[in-house]
């Protein structure tokens, strides 16, 4: 009588039916086994025939498993190892999150906040997967503004690193603020379950702190040299993870400073006249063993330059305008974007390919022709926008060489002088006939800026307001949202301004007639500025809920309210432009506007209509 031992090892191995469609290759712990029992079937015999009693316990405990296990799920057979990982995790997260709704957390703001979910949602932003419609969800007539200022000159341009802003000045300043954070709640309720009255909140900071303040030449301790800035600084840019500020100036320096101490850490002067323009890369690539910065100056180059804690170096100079580089952008990592101001031409540098491309300018459709093309401003990928002298704003794609939407005179014409200083004849009848042929100047655009990942653009000129534009979800058009911190049916909007553009286009009507009512129509068109000054820089950046905050603020405390969503504009003020002293912010001729106007820099907070965006 034969027996299982007595069997020969062909015969004695145990096969299922079910396994017939398996494949007969293994890999892993499986392979492993079946391989040592072929290499040593008889000295594996002998083991077990010597303990047995072993055999039958693994053989139990092994069959206890399968059986569970063919219990739960009947598709296991056929599985492969990367399915099997893949149930084990599902099933892992099953029990995180049972655990987690024990305790009274919600799992799903939990999921949002997964460290993995944010950095793909940053890098979907940063290529331009992302783009969200938010532009119609913000309330930019409801905008709250505070003015902070120094005892400066000109405020030339701004830099914003949450909670941090740094601005720079004509007399060689360079200040560090920290911003204050909003508050969206009225009042605050105490001592409410005891029945307690409503007491009135604690005052909170509005206008922004001055942390660190800057001027001239600083002597390093280190070293026993002195650097810094020795004429008016016209730039100033913050690396992404903060650490830097970068600042340029008439002197044709490049100045690169630690963000803690505002302490001067290299000088460069590669560049041959004034620096106009910085921006660095919005991301840190791992190509690199640093931050990039872009450098634009008047002797018409770009510079490109590593910054980290190792050191500061530079690494390219990049050709091709023919006049002075009045802006800059960062499009991507290693992409820029510039303007050439009197060459009227944007270019898109890609650093990588050792190329560019050229976009030109000029055209318009109305009789205030482009001479200069002053202002740039990125919506990364493969669109930019551009601001020019006639007051027109300029939607660019990189696929096409013409602009594929114009909004001419997006900030109004200049309303006439008075008589007496446009002429010095005293009889007013001659006077008006000697200026009859003039008309209104357009007010051309000094700064913009955007939100990458979002539709939003912001415009500034000497008009008094920073004005809101909102990109077409198709990104062909660029639709008004009004100024913001003002009414959006003001009477002096672009579309009237427009009409009369058309209106001065007609060889009939070119003739002006400056007379007491023309004076009085365009005094009641033009209404108060909020802004009294030129706008000479704007940053802008995304408040966002710190989920971990908040729940943590729940778990203690029910009534701590998480901080609100919206924007923050900051906006350089001056009384000239950053660039000279040709464009005064006393050329204007606003009813009852004073002619000193302010040196500053002003803070919006934008919030959303209803507390959150609508989409996303």
């Amino acid at each position: 009588m034969s027996s299982f031992f007595t069997l020969p090892a062909s015969q004695r191995k145990r096969k299922r039916e079910d396994r017939a469609g398996a494949p007969s290759k293994k890999r892993g712990v499986d392979a492993d086994k079946d391989s040592g029992a072929k290499r040593g079937g008889k000295p594996r015999q002998r083991e077990e025939s010597i303990s047995g009693s072993d055999l039958d316990e693994d053989e139990e405990s092994i069959a206890s498993g399968v059986s569970d296990e063919e219990s739960g799920s009947e598709s296991d057979e056929g599985e492969t190892a990367a399915d099997r990982r893949l149930k084990l995790a599902e099933r892992y997260l099953e029990n995180v999150r049972e655990e987690v709704d024990d305790y009274g957390f919600d799992a799903a703001e939990i999921d949002r906040d997964l460290i993995a979910e944010r950095l793909k949602e940053d890098v979907d932003e940063f290529k331009g997967r992302v783009y969200r419609q938010i532009a119609s969800d913000l309330s930019f007539s409801t905008a709250s503004h505070s003015f902070f200022r120094a005892d400066t000159q000109s405020t030339t341009s701004i830099a914003v690193h949450a909670p941090y802003v740094y601005t720079v000045s004509k007399d060689k300043t360079l200040i560090k603020w920290e911003l204050a954070t909003p508050s969206h709640a009225a009042t605050t309720t105490t001592g409410a379950q005891n029945g307690s009255s409503k007491r009135p909140p604690r005052p909170q900071r509005k206008k922004p702190k001055q942390v660190r303040f800057v001027r001239g030449l600083q002597k390093i301790a280190e070293s026993s040299e002195e650097q810094g800035h020795t004429k008016n600084i016209l730039s100033v840019a913050v690396s992404p993870s903060g650490k830097f500020v970068a600042t340029g100036g008439e002197d044709d320096k490049l100045i690169i400073w630690d963000a803690a101490t505002l302490t001067p850490t290299k000088t460069f002067t590669h560049h041959r006249d004034s620096v106009s323009g910085l921006a660095f890369a919005r991301h840190i690539s791992t190509m690199s063993s640093g931050e990039q910065l872009f450098s634009g100056s008047f002797d018409r180059t770009i510079k490109t330059w590593s910054v980290s804690t190792s050191g500061h170096a530079y690494v390219e100079t990049l050709f091709g305008h023919q006049d002075h580089i009045s802006s800059l952008a960062a499009m991507a990592f290693d992409q820029c974007v510039s303007v050439g101001a009197r060459d009227r031409t944007a270019r898109v540098w890609k650093v990588v390919d050792e190329s560019q491309l050229i976009f030109r300018g000029g055209s318009s459709k109305t009789s205030y022709k482009e001479s200069n093309i002053d202002c740039v401003a990125p919506l990364p990928p493969d669109h930019f926008v551009t601001g020019s002298d006639s007051g027109a704003i300029s939607l660019w794609s990189v696929h096409k060489k013409k602009p594929l939407y114009t909004v001419p005179l997006a900030h109004g014409l200049d309303p006439l002088p008075p008589l007496d200083e446009l002429s010095a004849e005293v009889d007013p009848n001659t006077a008006a006939s000697n200026a009859r042929h003039l008309r209104r100047t357009p007010r051309w655009i000094t700064a913009l800026a955007t939100v990458p990942g979002t539709d939003i653009v912001l415009s500034g000129s000497w008009d008094g307001w920073i004005r809101a534009w909102k990109v077409s979800e198709d990104k062909k058009s660029i639709i008004p949202l009004g100024p913001i911190g003002g009414d959006s049916t003001e009477p002096d909007t672009p579309s009237r301004q427009l009409k009369e553009t058309l209106a001065f286009d007609n060889p009939d009507q070119m003739a002006v007639d400056v007379t007491t009512d023309q004076k009085t129509e365009d005094a009641k068109d033009e209404s108060e500025p909020l802004v009294k000054g030129v706008i000479n820089d704007i940053a802008v950046f995304e408040r966002r809920v710190e989920t971990a905050k908040s729940s943590q603020s729940k778990s203690k405390s029910k009534s701590s309210e998480p901080e609100p969503k919206g924007l923050c504009i900051v906006a350089a003020v001056g009384k000239e432009h950053r660039f000279g002293r040709w464009k005064c912010y006393a050329n204007n001729y606003f009813e009852g506007a004073t002619s000193d106007g302010r040196n500053g820099a002003v803070v919006f907070e934008v919030p959303f209509i209803n507390g959150n965006p609508q989409s996303k």
